[in-house]
Protein backbone atom coordinates (compact mmCIF):
# COMPACT_ATOMS: atom_id res chain seq x y z
CA UNK A 1 0.00 0.00 0.00
CA UNK A 2 1.51 3.00 -1.30
CA UNK A 3 1.32 6.70 0.74
CA UNK A 4 -1.81 7.67 -0.98
CA UNK A 5 -3.34 4.64 -0.78
CA UNK A 6 -2.75 4.93 3.30
CA UNK A 7 -4.00 8.05 3.57
CA UNK A 8 -7.16 7.03 1.48
CA UNK A 9 -7.93 4.35 4.08
CA UNK A 10 -7.44 6.56 6.80
CA UNK A 11 -10.49 8.72 5.57
CA UNK A 12 -12.70 6.26 4.76
CA UNK A 13 -12.33 4.82 8.04
CA UNK A 14 -13.12 8.11 10.25
CA UNK A 15 -15.67 9.16 7.30
CA UNK A 16 -17.12 5.01 8.95
CA UNK A 17 -16.28 6.24 12.45
CA UNK A 18 -17.40 9.40 12.74
CA UNK A 19 -20.78 8.68 11.47
CA UNK A 20 -21.08 12.65 10.50
CA UNK A 21 -25.37 13.11 9.70
CA UNK A 22 -25.93 13.74 6.06
CA UNK A 23 -27.97 17.57 5.90
CA UNK A 24 -29.61 15.49 3.06
CA UNK A 25 -31.63 14.14 5.64
CA UNK A 26 -32.56 17.71 6.50
CA UNK A 27 -33.02 20.19 4.22
CA UNK A 28 -32.41 20.21 0.18
CA UNK A 29 -28.65 20.72 -0.70
CA UNK A 30 -26.36 20.62 -3.61
CA UNK A 31 -23.13 19.03 -4.34
CA UNK A 32 -20.27 20.15 -6.93
CA UNK A 33 -17.95 17.73 -7.82
CA UNK A 34 -14.53 17.91 -8.71
CA UNK A 35 -12.46 15.65 -11.19
CA UNK A 36 -9.28 16.28 -13.13
CA UNK A 37 -9.03 12.99 -15.21
CA UNK A 38 -11.21 10.43 -16.53
CA UNK A 39 -8.36 7.95 -18.16
CA UNK A 40 -8.26 3.84 -18.48
CA UNK A 41 -4.89 3.72 -17.41
CA UNK A 42 -3.41 6.97 -15.46
CA UNK A 43 -2.58 5.99 -11.94
CA UNK A 44 -4.31 9.53 -10.62
CA UNK A 45 -7.54 9.27 -13.04
CA UNK A 46 -10.85 8.25 -12.56
CA UNK A 47 -11.43 5.16 -14.93
CA UNK A 48 -14.22 4.92 -17.88
CA UNK A 49 -15.80 2.30 -15.93
CA UNK A 50 -15.78 3.93 -12.69
CA UNK A 51 -16.95 7.69 -13.88
CA UNK A 52 -19.68 5.86 -15.64
CA UNK A 53 -21.27 4.03 -12.30
CA UNK A 54 -20.75 7.55 -10.63
CA UNK A 55 -22.78 9.48 -13.29
CA UNK A 56 -25.39 6.60 -13.38
CA UNK A 57 -25.81 6.96 -9.35
CA UNK A 58 -25.82 10.87 -9.79
CA UNK A 59 -28.22 10.86 -12.72
CA UNK A 60 -30.63 8.59 -10.21
CA UNK A 61 -30.28 9.89 -6.91
CA UNK A 62 -29.87 13.53 -7.57
CA UNK A 63 -30.85 16.26 -10.01
CA UNK A 64 -27.58 16.78 -12.15
CA UNK A 65 -27.63 20.04 -13.37
CA UNK A 66 -25.26 22.37 -14.86
CA UNK A 67 -23.23 24.97 -13.08
CA UNK A 68 -25.12 27.99 -14.71
CA UNK A 69 -28.64 26.52 -13.67
CA UNK A 70 -27.69 26.31 -10.16
CA UNK A 71 -26.31 29.78 -10.13
CA UNK A 72 -29.86 30.72 -11.85
CA UNK A 73 -31.61 28.88 -9.08
CA UNK A 74 -29.26 31.09 -6.81
CA UNK A 75 -30.04 33.91 -7.60
CA UNK A 76 -33.27 33.57 -8.17
CA UNK A 77 -34.18 33.11 -4.72
CA UNK A 78 -35.83 29.74 -5.06
CA UNK A 79 -35.56 27.33 -2.66
CA UNK A 80 -33.35 24.62 -4.15
CA UNK A 81 -34.69 21.28 -6.02
CA UNK A 82 -34.05 18.61 -3.71
CA UNK A 83 -30.96 16.78 -3.97
CA UNK A 84 -28.79 18.69 -6.39
CA UNK A 85 -25.77 17.74 -8.30
CA UNK A 86 -23.21 19.70 -10.29
CA UNK A 87 -20.01 18.21 -12.56
CA UNK A 88 -16.57 19.93 -12.93
CA UNK A 89 -13.70 19.35 -14.36
CA UNK A 90 -10.19 21.29 -13.66
CA UNK A 91 -7.27 21.93 -16.22
CA UNK A 92 -8.53 20.98 -19.69
CA UNK A 93 -7.56 17.29 -19.96
CA UNK A 94 -7.73 15.82 -23.52
CA UNK A 95 -9.15 12.50 -21.60
CA UNK A 96 -12.35 14.79 -20.55
CA UNK A 97 -13.05 14.96 -24.48
CA UNK A 98 -11.65 11.16 -25.29
CA UNK A 99 -13.09 9.13 -22.40
CA UNK A 100 -15.74 11.58 -20.05
CA UNK A 101 -17.64 13.41 -23.16
CA UNK A 102 -19.08 9.98 -24.18
CA UNK A 103 -20.24 9.12 -21.06
CA UNK A 104 -21.34 12.96 -20.32
CA UNK A 105 -23.56 12.32 -23.52
CA UNK A 106 -25.15 9.41 -22.70
CA UNK A 107 -26.62 10.69 -19.08
CA UNK A 108 -27.06 14.22 -20.61
CA UNK A 109 -25.13 15.70 -18.19
CA UNK A 110 -23.95 19.24 -18.66
CA UNK A 111 -20.37 19.49 -17.37
CA UNK A 112 -18.30 22.83 -16.80
CA UNK A 113 -14.56 22.53 -17.65
CA UNK A 114 -12.52 24.97 -15.92
CA UNK A 115 -9.62 25.41 -18.90
CA UNK A 116 -5.97 26.65 -18.27
CA UNK A 117 -5.73 28.41 -21.85
CA UNK A 118 -2.14 28.10 -21.90
CA UNK A 119 -1.79 24.80 -21.37
CA UNK A 120 -4.57 24.32 -24.32
CA UNK A 121 -2.47 26.84 -25.98
CA UNK A 122 0.84 25.06 -25.51
CA UNK A 123 2.49 27.69 -23.73
CA UNK A 124 2.64 26.24 -20.67
CA UNK A 125 2.90 21.95 -19.54
CA UNK A 126 1.07 22.02 -16.54
CA UNK A 127 0.71 18.10 -16.34
CA UNK A 128 4.62 18.10 -16.64
CA UNK A 129 4.77 20.74 -13.61
CA UNK A 130 2.57 18.85 -11.60
CA UNK A 131 3.56 15.71 -11.10
CA UNK A 132 0.05 14.06 -9.82
CA UNK A 133 -0.63 14.22 -13.61
CA UNK A 134 2.47 13.88 -15.55
CA UNK A 135 1.43 12.34 -19.35
CA UNK A 136 -1.44 13.66 -19.65
CA UNK A 137 -2.52 15.88 -23.20
CA UNK A 138 -4.57 19.30 -22.96
CA UNK A 139 -7.82 19.40 -25.05
CA UNK A 140 -7.74 20.67 -28.36
CA UNK A 141 -9.81 23.86 -29.48
CA UNK A 142 -11.43 21.76 -31.98
CA UNK A 143 -12.06 19.32 -28.89
CA UNK A 144 -13.61 22.14 -26.86
CA UNK A 145 -15.52 23.63 -29.62
CA UNK A 146 -17.54 20.14 -30.33
CA UNK A 147 -18.20 19.93 -26.45
CA UNK A 148 -19.19 23.55 -26.08
CA UNK A 149 -22.05 23.21 -29.18
CA UNK A 150 -23.01 20.13 -27.45
CA UNK A 151 -23.94 21.89 -24.18
CA UNK A 152 -20.74 21.36 -21.90
CA UNK A 153 -19.61 24.51 -20.33
CA UNK A 154 -16.30 26.33 -20.21
CA UNK A 155 -15.01 28.62 -17.59
CA UNK A 156 -11.80 29.97 -16.82
CA UNK A 157 -8.98 28.74 -14.58
CA UNK A 158 -6.30 31.09 -15.58
CA UNK A 159 -3.66 31.30 -18.36
CA UNK A 160 -0.81 29.68 -16.65
CA UNK A 161 -2.30 28.18 -13.53
CA UNK A 162 -0.07 29.67 -11.12
CA UNK A 163 -1.14 30.19 -7.24
CA UNK A 164 -2.81 33.66 -7.65
CA UNK A 165 -1.85 35.15 -4.10
CA UNK A 166 2.01 33.72 -4.82
CA UNK A 167 1.77 36.43 -7.24
CA UNK A 168 1.96 40.12 -7.46
CA UNK A 169 -2.42 41.07 -7.89
CA UNK A 170 -1.60 43.18 -11.38
CA UNK A 171 -0.15 39.17 -12.68
CA UNK A 172 -2.86 37.70 -11.08
CA UNK A 173 -5.38 39.75 -12.84
CA UNK A 174 -3.71 39.48 -16.24
CA UNK A 175 -3.81 35.59 -15.52
CA UNK A 176 -7.49 35.55 -15.02
CA UNK A 177 -8.31 38.18 -17.89
CA UNK A 178 -6.40 36.48 -20.43
CA UNK A 179 -7.84 33.10 -19.62
CA UNK A 180 -11.74 34.81 -19.79
CA UNK A 181 -10.50 37.03 -23.16
CA UNK A 182 -9.10 33.33 -24.75
CA UNK A 183 -11.83 31.72 -24.58
CA UNK A 184 -13.91 33.86 -25.01
CA UNK A 185 -12.14 34.83 -28.94
CA UNK A 186 -12.47 31.03 -29.50
CA UNK A 187 -15.78 30.32 -28.39
CA UNK A 188 -17.96 33.36 -29.16
CA UNK A 189 -19.64 33.82 -25.70
CA UNK A 190 -19.40 35.53 -22.77
CA UNK A 191 -17.01 33.35 -19.90
CA UNK A 192 -18.51 33.67 -16.85
CA UNK A 193 -17.34 30.96 -14.32
CA UNK A 194 -14.00 30.87 -12.85
CA UNK A 195 -11.83 28.26 -10.66
CA UNK A 196 -9.41 29.30 -8.95
CA UNK A 197 -5.92 27.23 -9.17
CA UNK A 198 -5.41 24.29 -6.20
CA UNK A 199 -8.12 26.27 -4.81
CA UNK A 200 -7.45 26.38 -1.45
CA UNK A 201 -8.02 28.69 1.39
CA UNK A 202 -5.28 31.48 1.22
CA UNK A 203 -5.19 30.93 -2.59
CA UNK A 204 -7.67 33.52 -3.04
CA UNK A 205 -8.80 36.49 -1.46
CA UNK A 206 -11.27 39.16 -1.31
CA UNK A 207 -9.25 41.30 -4.02
CA UNK A 208 -8.87 38.74 -6.04
CA UNK A 209 -12.51 38.34 -6.04
CA UNK A 210 -13.54 41.58 -6.31
CA UNK A 211 -11.90 41.78 -9.59
CA UNK A 212 -13.60 38.66 -10.64
CA UNK A 213 -16.94 40.90 -9.88
CA UNK A 214 -15.62 43.52 -11.89
CA UNK A 215 -14.75 41.66 -14.79
CA UNK A 216 -18.72 39.83 -15.40
CA UNK A 217 -18.02 36.30 -13.55
CA UNK A 218 -20.77 35.53 -11.71
CA UNK A 219 -19.41 32.94 -9.53
CA UNK A 220 -16.00 30.98 -9.00
CA UNK A 221 -15.32 27.64 -7.79
CA UNK A 222 -12.40 26.72 -4.57
CA UNK A 223 -11.59 23.34 -3.35
CA UNK A 224 -12.55 23.81 -0.09
CA UNK A 225 -14.64 20.87 0.82
CA UNK A 226 -18.54 21.31 0.94
CA UNK A 227 -21.08 18.84 0.03
CA UNK A 228 -24.14 21.51 0.47
CA UNK A 229 -23.54 24.87 -1.44
CA UNK A 230 -27.35 26.28 -0.80
CA UNK A 231 -26.15 29.04 0.81
CA UNK A 232 -22.41 29.10 0.14
CA UNK A 233 -20.84 32.61 -0.94
CA UNK A 234 -21.12 32.08 -5.20
CA UNK A 235 -17.32 33.44 -5.20
CA UNK A 236 -16.01 30.69 -3.17
CA UNK A 237 -18.42 27.72 -3.85
CA UNK A 238 -17.24 24.66 -2.37
CA UNK A 239 -16.65 21.15 -4.36
CA UNK A 240 -16.14 17.85 -3.39
CA UNK A 241 -12.59 15.96 -5.10
CA UNK A 242 -13.14 12.52 -6.79
CA UNK A 243 -9.97 10.39 -8.07
CA UNK A 244 -8.80 7.38 -8.88
CA UNK A 245 -8.55 6.06 -5.36
CA UNK A 246 -12.22 7.00 -4.56
CA UNK A 247 -13.93 2.79 -4.89
CA UNK A 248 -17.77 3.07 -4.91
CA UNK A 249 -18.11 3.42 -1.77
CA UNK A 250 -16.53 6.56 -1.06
CA UNK A 251 -18.33 7.83 -4.17
CA UNK A 252 -21.40 7.55 -2.53
CA UNK A 253 -20.39 8.41 1.08
CA UNK A 254 -18.48 11.64 -0.32
CA UNK A 255 -21.20 12.85 -2.40
CA UNK A 256 -23.71 12.54 0.74
CA UNK A 257 -21.84 14.65 3.03
CA UNK A 258 -19.73 11.47 5.02
CA UNK A 259 -16.39 12.98 4.31
CA UNK A 260 -17.07 16.63 5.38
CA UNK A 261 -14.69 16.29 7.99
CA UNK A 262 -12.09 17.22 5.39
CA UNK A 263 -12.84 20.22 5.89
CA UNK A 264 -11.46 20.63 9.10
CA UNK A 265 -8.11 19.22 7.97
CA UNK A 266 -7.82 21.83 5.28
CA UNK A 267 -8.71 24.82 7.82
CA UNK A 268 -5.98 23.26 10.18
CA UNK A 269 -3.27 22.98 7.43
CA UNK A 270 -4.09 26.33 6.22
Amino acid sequence: MNGIELKQSIKRFIAKSLKLPSDKKDKNFSVILNYHSVHPYHRAATSPNDFTKQMEYLSSNFKVISLMDFYDIRMSGKELPESIAVVTFDDGYEDNYTYAFPILKKFGIRATIFVTTGFIEGIVDIAKRDKTYSGLKPLTWTQIVEMNEWGVCFGAHTHTHPILTNIPLKDAEDEIVKSKEVLERKLGRTIETFAFPLGQPKTFNNAIISFLKEHSFKLACSTIWGHDNSATDLFSLHRIRIDAWDIFEDFIDKVNGKWDFIRWIQALKH
